[in-house]
């Protein structure tokens, strides 16, 4: 009891997601290097069935200009054409890693779209669990899918290990940049995991809250709204599904349910004068659609989330 009271303090503090508030991680980048870092953390109002997430993240960006020659330090345009290389390291109480990858955006309109493939690779931190994927033993996800079991089997010997997972991530996202400055998006998100574990395959993905096989896919899709309100304060939205795989053995019988849940979330995003400075906060609710898949209380479908977010500045950057 002790351990999960310190734990849910600690996770109320601001600190996974990397650029919530800006999903497609466009805004407030700049033509040539970027470097920023992110605190974020989320936790529900009532604790019991979500976990609460806690992540920092230090993240590199370079944007190339594709036809014109743009000078470095010049802030993107929304009709504008770029190759993108990123990477970044992430930590988390639960598991660390890095990602590189590549992204592309051929096309000078408005909208825009832009196709990414990403590379990550993490550590769990003795944190690797084994979960209960399926009712053909008598039990249900809902046992199993929950802060309280999480935090009773994780970082103990008897039940946790420290394990390798990889991901191979496919991301297409679409932007719609309006006159006031606002811009709409959509994006779908296709990932591949591979966990290197002797859990009997079942293991838990902390990044997106929810059980996984070690080689899986989750589909994640992503409809973003970022509304200018005045220079320094925007409205912002955004909605996400997620989607799992299933697996059946030989003679049909069901090894792994497909698991999914949503997650809605809106509030406000400040940023300083300069551009290099942005605090966000989120309020929201999740919910899973199959009914015998969430047996908690109303309260602890609702969430908070904080999120603070840096540049460093270039000396060549030429926002002003």
């Amino acid at each position: 009891m002790l351990k999960k009271f310190l734990l849910l303090i600690l996770f109320i503090c601001p600190s996974l997601w990397s650029l919530t508030y800006d999903q497609h991680g466009v805004l407030g980048l700049d033509y040539g290097p970027n470097i920023s870092w992110t605190f974020a953390g989320n936790t529900p109002i009532s604790f019991g069935q979500w976990l609460p997430q806690l992540t920092g993240s230090l993240d590199f960006h370079w944007i190339e200009p594709l036809g014109e020659r743009l000078p470095y330090g010049e802030q993107i345009g929304f009709r504008e054409a770029f190759l993108r290389f990123q990477a970044s390291v992430q930590t988390s109480p639960f598991y660390g890693g890095f990602m590189v990858g590549l992204g592309l955006r051929p096309f000078k309109t408005n909208p825009q779209v832009e196709a990414r493939f990403l590379y990550q690779s993490t550590v769990y931190f003795n944190s690797n669990i084994e979960m209960v994927l399926t009712d053909s033993s008598g039990t249900t996800i809902a046992d199993s899918w929950n802060a309280d079991y999480v935090l009773d089997h994780v970082w103990r010997e008897k039940f946790s290990r420290v394990d390798f997972s990889q991901s191979f991530n496919v991301w297409i996202d679409f932007d719609y940049a309006l006159k006031s400055g606002s811009i709409l998006g959509l994006g779908t998100h296709l990932t591949l995991t591979d966990i290197q574990t002797k859990h009997d395959n079942k293991s838990y993905d902390y990044e997106r809250n929810l059980p996984v096989f070690s080689r899986d896919y989750i589909f994640e899709l992503i409809y973003f709204h970022h509304i200018k309100l005045t220079p320094k304060w925007s409205f912002v939205y955004y909605m996400n599904g997620y989607q799992t795989g299933f697996l059946k053995d030989n003679d049909g019988t069901l090894l792994k349910e497909s698991l999914t849940y949503g997650k809605i979330m809106a509030g406000a995003n400040y940023q300083s004068e300069d551009g290099l400075r942005s605090f966000t906060v989120t309020p929201g609710f999740w919910f899973r659609p199959m009914e015998g898949h969430y047996n908690g209380t109303l309260l602890q479908k609702f969430l908070i989330h904080l999120q603070y977010q840096g540049h460093f500045s270039f000396p060549f950057r030429s926002r002003k």
